[in-house]
């Protein structure tokens, strides 16, 4: 999608367009549910969480500043989302819906290093962005992805 186009359709989502929004979220919504799904102990969870997101995202799109930020809104939105569950969750979560070897691996790290590896690995995030998304600092991200990575063996 062009510069103008997005810029055209995301003032059009700002002023209510559904369809608009709809056209903004097909971008991102792959990266989101990916990074929800490695971070959440079940899929149910991860679904959750995304459609909590998109629908926040939608009320208050009219509020952003830019209409760039919103990559960045949904992922805060949706990082926001996240952490809710890791309260309920507590220190160690127990999986309840392993779907895959990978998952599993990812259970084996601590919820905030786990959330950094998810937007990292899935959702091909950069520390920076990593870091506008959590609202961790950039050192804290990247020492949270070193971790992850190696405890990984992903180095």
């Amino acid at each position: 999608m062009e510069r103008f186009e997005y810029k055209n359709i995301s003032s059009q989502a700002a002023n209510g367009d559904a369809k608009a929004f709809s056209g903004l979220y097909a971008l991102i919504y792959k990266e989101m549910y990916y990074t929800a799904f490695y971070s959440l102990v079940s899929e149910k969870d991860a679904i959750e969480a995304v459609q909590g997101a998109a629908r926040d995202g939608f009320k208050a799109i009219g509020r952003l500043r830019s209409e760039e930020s919103f990559r960045v809104f949904m992922m805060k939105t949706l990082c926001s989302r996240i952490r809710m569950f890791f309260k309920d969750y507590g220190a160690a979560p127990k999986n309840r819906d392993y779907m895959i070897a990978e998952k599993q691996q990812m259970f084996g790290l601590e919820n905030g290093d786990r959330l950094c590896a998810a937007l990292y690995i899935a959702g091909r995030f950069t520390p920076d962005e990593i870091s506008q998304f959590t609202g961790m600092s950039k050192s804290l991200v990247r020492k949270r992805l070193i971790r992850a990575l190696d405890q990984l063996d992903l180095d």
